[in-house]
């Protein structure tokens, strides 16, 4: 009768071993994931920050080619804060026989911003010669 009254472990109470490690693993598969995806998060948004800071360069230094004494045939480049590079052309088309432009100059402004890491972000665009820009009445 004292075999009877002794208790037998009972297995169903917990884990094993094997099934915590086996959580572990799972645990560590999961946290690994969320962690490159976050990794990815943040150089997609520094990329966006730097395109965004780029963009607007680009925008300014197409607003402000007079303020820079540039005239046709003339070019000038420079660094901005930020690491980015720029160059702005600027050059007149070719004249059409057929067209009857009042004594006012057209000219091309061309430029040219490049980032830390090598991105070329550029644009080219016409203007009167005296024309205000939108974006440098503001």
């Amino acid at each position: 009768m004292g075999e009877l009254m002794r208790r037998r472990p009972d297995r169903s109470a917990g884990f094993s071993f094997m099934e915590v490690l086996v959580a572990f693993v799972i645990l560590s598969l999961v946290v690994t994931a969320c962690l490159q995806v976050y990794a990815t998060s943040m150089r997609t948004q520094v990329r966006a920050q730097q395109s965004e800071a780029a963009f607007a360069l680009l925008r300014e230094r197409q607003a402000s080619f007079e303020s820079l004494g540039l005239s046709p045939g003339a070019g000038a480049r420079g660094e901005a804060p930020g690491g980015l590079r720029w160059a702005i052309d600027v050059s007149e088309p070719e004249p059409d026989p057929a067209g009857d432009i009042s004594g006012r100059s057209l000219v091309w402004i061309s430029t040219q911003i490049v980032d830390e890491a090598g991105r070329t972000y550029s644009a080219t665009t016409s203007r009167w010669l005296g024309e205000a820009f939108a974006e440098a009445t503001q």
